[in-house]
């Protein structure tokens, strides 16, 4: 594939840029700093599909990083449905993850969410679809890929947490 350089001007880039920022606008304890920005920067080195769901986790986790509060983890992930070839009748098999290549043949959409608080479901916070399919009928491939979506979010938020309580540990063994 021919490698496209974007501009700050770019369509895709605005698009990229204003979800970020709704998306974290609204999850971020801005209250707490009441006079000051909070910058994003992110630098994409190497790109094979769900773009703005890595863009979305790598900020989730630098924001941790930097010590923001914020009242859970934004985890993201990117879910597609396949349809069998062979039988048009078949249900349609949910996928996580998809790769540049899945995203250009199958119908995708990216998801954030955020967990709830105890005992309440997590509540999705980014929902970017770019792709059309057919909403109704008995094989429903959008209510399929948001459920699987929705339990990716919970799966890739428990090893971000997990990854985030190992570095805490780590740096606090190297302070003693």
């Amino acid at each position: 594939m021919d490698r496209r350089r974007r501009n700050r001007n770019d369509k895709r880039t605005q698009e990229l840029q204003t979800t970020i920022s709704q998306a974290f606008q609204s999850h971020l304890f801005n209250h707490l700093y009441p006079r000051s920005t909070i910058s994003i920067s992110l630098h994409v080195l190497s790109l094979d599909g769900a773009l703005l769901v890595a863009c979305l986790n790598a900020a989730s986790l630098a924001l941790v990083d930097a010590g923001i509060p914020m009242p859970s983890i934004l985890a993201a992930i990117s879910s597609g449905s396949i349809t069998p070839a062979d039988d048009s009748s078949a249900r349609p098999e949910p996928i996580l993850d998809l790769n540049l290549a899945e995203e250009q043949e199958l119908p995708f959409l990216s998801l954030a969410t955020v967990a709830g608080r105890q005992g309440e479901e997590d509540k999705v916070s980014v929902l970017v679809m770019e792709s059309r399919i057919s909403i109704g009928g008995s094989n429903n491939k959008m209510e399929s890929m948001l459920a699987t979506g929705v339990d990716g979010c919970a799966q890739v938020r428990k090893k971000m947490e997990d990854v985030i309580r190992k570095h805490g540990a780590k740096i606090m063994q190297s302070r003693r």
